[in-house]
C-alpha cells in the first residue's frame, strides 16, 4: 500500500529554545527520578465453552501465559463486558510503578485501548458477485448494530490493486452506502472461475501426461502470483494500522486463498490419467511443490505484529460444494477435484483466523451467525498483560494462553513482535498520516510557514514546538541533560507517502536556567520539499529519556501564494 513520494526531502535545521508569550513564573523543581522503561505486552483472549458461549467471571489466577514456551507472570488483567471493564488487576514490583490500567481511567470517555476499529477487506479478485453481495447484506446489519460511540470502521477492496473506499468513520450509514456501491461493481471471481473450468477442460483434452502436467503447472504459477500480490496488499494495509490505538479486527471476505496453488488441477490429472491409461506419474508430488503456507502465515504474523484479529468469511459457502455439478461443465467434475479445491481454499482461512485469535466461517451460508460471532468476541473478552524484557529487537516471538479449566476453549494471537522504539515511532507517524491520532503526551505543536517555489516543487518550512517542561531532563554535574528524536513523514493528495525521516537532538540546560523552563518551548526547524497541491505532514517526537511521545499532523497546500 505504501508508495514512496520520491520528490519529498526532509532537511533538519537548528533547534533552539523559544520563549512563550507569558513571562516565566517561579516554580518548584519537578521531582526527577531514574527513568524506568516499563513496557507491558497485552494479549486479548476470548474464552468460550464447547458450545461457543462466552465464559465470563474468570480472574487472573485462571490463566497461564507463555512467551516462547517460557511462563510469564500476568501483571495486568481485566475483563471486558460490552463497554465495561471488570476485575481489573495491576501488580507491581517495588520501585517499578506501572501505568494506570484501562479500568481505572476516567469513565466519562472510552479509553483508546477500548475503542474498536473494524476493517472490512473485500477480496474482489476472488469473489463471485452473487456470493459477495449476499455477505454484504449481513455485513451492513453488523455495522449498524455493533458500532457504538467511539467505534470506527473502514472499507477496503482488492482487485489487483488495493483501494481504501472509506477511511475510518463512525458513520454506519456511510459504510452501508459504500457496500451498496461495491455491490454494483464487477469482481474478477467470474473470470477466475471461467479460467479454472478452461484449465480443467484442457487437462481432460490433453493427449499426453506431460501436456496435462504443463497446463497444471502454468495455472498454479498464475494462481501463486495473484496470491502474492493479494498478500502484499493486505500486509501493506495492516502495516499502516500499526500505530492506530484500540482493539482492531479485520473482516476478510473472500472465496479463499489457496494453500497449495492449483492443487485441484493435479487431482484432475490423476483422474484423467486413470481414464486414459497414462503411466503413473508424480502429479501429486508436483502439486505439493506449489506451497503457499508461508505466505498465509505471513498474513497472520503481520496481523499479530500490528494488533489485528482476523475473521475470515468464505463467501462461496455451501455453493462451493456443488460447483462440480454445474450445468456449465461438459461432465461432472470428479468429487476428489471439487473437494481438493474446497479444502485448499478454506484451510488457509482457518489457519489465519486461528493464529490471530479470530474465527473462520467456511462451508456455510449462515453469514448472519458469522457476524454474530464477531460481535460476541468484541463484547466479551479478557485482556492479559505481562512485563516485556529489556530487549527490543523487532523479533517475532510465540505466545500461548491457557486456562486451568481444560474444558474451556481459548483463542488469542499466537505470535507478536516487541517492536523497537524506532520501528514503533515509524509505524505511528505513518498511521498519523492516514488516521489522525489524539496521542500527544509531550504536547508538541507543529506550525507550517508559507511554501516557497523551487523549480517544479515547493519548499515548506516547519516549526516543531516542544514544551520544555514536557521533556525529562536529568542532572549531570552543572547541567541538566536530556534529548529527543523527531520523526517526519509526508503524504501527497494521492496518498503516496515519503519514507519516515528521523533525527535525534540533545538538550543541555545550565543549572541556573533550569528553574526558568516552565512556560518555555524548544523549537525544532525542518524544511520539507514536496509536490504541488495538498499535502499532509505527520510529526512524531519521542523523549529519549522517558520514552514519552507526542504527535501532530498538519495540512498544507503547496502553491505559489505571491
Amino acid at each position: 500500500m505504501k508508495r514512496i513520494v520520491r520528490s519529498v526531502a526532509v532537511v533538519f535545521l537548528a533547534a533552539a529554545p523559544l520563549l512563550a508569550q507569558q513571562p516565566p513564573q517561579p516554580t518548584e523543581l519537578p521531582k526527577l527520578v531514574e527513568n524506568i522503561d516499563v513496557r507491558v505486552i497485552n494479549v486479548d483472549v476470548v474464552v468460550t465453552d464447547k458450545k461457543g458461549k462466552p465464559v465470563t467471571g474468570l480472574t487472573k489466577e485462571d490463566f497461564e501465559l507463555y512467551e516462547n514456551r517460557v511462563p510469564k507472570t500476568i501483571s495486568n488483567f481485566y475483563e471486558v463486558e460490552g463497554s465495561k471493564t471488570l476485575n481489573a488487576v495491576v501488580t507491581t514490583e517495588p520501585g517499578k510503578p506501572l501505568p494506570t490500567p484501562v479500568a481505572q481511567q476516567a469513565k466519562e470517555e472510552i479509553p483508546d485501548t477500548l475503542r474498536r476499529r473494524i476493517i472490512f477487506f473485500i477480496d474482489n479478485l476472488s469473489l463471485m458477485p452473487f456470493n459477495r453481495n449476499r455477505v454484504f447484506k449481513e455485513m451492513k446489519e453488523f455495522a449498524k448494530n455493533v458500532m457504538r460511540p467511539g467505534d470506527e470502521a473502514m472499507v477496503a477492496t482488492y482487485n489487483r490493486s488495493m483501494k481504501v473506499r472509506v477511511s475510518f468513520t463512525r458513520d454506519p450509514i456511510l459504510i452501508a452506502q459504500t457496500l451498496d456501491i461495491i455491490a454494483g461493481e464487477s469482481a474478477l471471481g467470474v473470470s477466475n472461475k471461467s479460467e479454472s473450468r478452461d484449465v480443467q477442460k484442457r487437462i481432460e483434452d490433453a493427449q499426453t501426461y506431460d501436456e496435462a502436467l504443463a497446463t497444471a503447472r502454468s495455472y498454479s504459477q498464475s494462481v501463486e502470483h495473484d496470491l502474492r500480490q493479494t498478500v502484499s496488499s493486505l500486509d501493506g494495509l495492516m502495516s499502516t494500522l500499526a500505530g492506530v490505538e484500540g482493539k482492531k479486527v479485520l473482516v476478510l471476505t473472500t472465496e479463499g486463498f489457496q494453500m497449495q496453488p492449483g492443487r485441484e488441477m493435479f487431482f484432475m490429472i490423476d483422474d484423467v490419467a486413470r481414464q486414459k491409461g497414462w503411466a503413473a506419474g508424480s502429479s501429486m508430488l508436483e502439486g505439493m511443490s506449489f506451497d503457499a503456507s508461508s505466505l498465509i502465515q505471513d498474513i497472520a504474523k503481520t496481523a499479530n505484529a500490528n494488533g489485528i484479529t482476523l475473521y475470515a468469511i468464505q463467501a462461496a459457502g455451501l455453493t462451493a460444494v456443488n460447483e462440480g455439478m454445474s450445468a456449465e461443465n461438459a461432465r461432472p467434475t470428479p468429487y476428489a477435484v471439487t473437494a481438493a479445491a474446497m479444502s485448499n481454499s478454506t484451510e488457509s482461512l482457518q489457519l489465519m483466523s486461528d493464529m490471530t485469535g479470530g474465527l473462520a466461517s467456511t462451508n456455510t451460508n449462515n453469514f448472519a451467525a458469522a457476524f454474530k460471532n464477531i460481535q460476541r468476541d468484541l463484547d466479551s473478552y479478557y485482556s492479559l498483560g505481562y512485563r516485556a524484557g529489556t530487549e527490543r529487537v523487532d523479533r517475532q516471538r510465540s505466545l500461548e494462553v491457557r486456562v486451568k479449566n481444560r474444558s474451556y476453549i481459548v483463542r488469542s494471537r499466537q505470535t507478536f513482535v516487541e517492536k523497537s522504539t524506532f520501528a514503533e515511532m515509524n509505524d505511528r507517524v505513518i498511521a498519523n498520516l492516514l488516521y489522525k491520532t489524539k496521542a500527544n503526551d509531550l504536547k508538541i505543536l507543529v506550525k507550517l510557514d508559507r511554501p516557497i517555489a523551487q523549480e517544479d516543487l515547493f519548499r515548506v518550512p516547519v516549526e516543531i514546538q516542544i514544551p520544555m517542561e514536557s521533556l525529562t531532563l536529568l542532572p549531570q554535574g552543572e547541567r541538566y541533560m536530556g534529548g529527543f528524536s523527531v520523526y517526519v513523514a509526508v503524504a501527497n493528495k494521492d496518498g503516496d507517502m515519503s519514507d519516515v525521516a528521523r533525527k535525534s537532538h540533545q538538550i543541555s540546560v545550565p543549572n541556573s536556567d533550569y528553574p526558568k523552563i516552565k512556560g518555555k518551548y524548544y523549537t525544532y526547524s525542518v524544511e520539507l520539499l514536496m509536490e504541488p497541491g495538498p499535502n499532509r505532514v505527520s510529526v512524531g517526537v519521542v523523549d529519549d529519556v522517558s520514552n514519552v511521545t507526542g504527535f501532530d499532523r498538519q495540512q498544507v497546500i503547496a502553491q505559489d501564494l505571491r
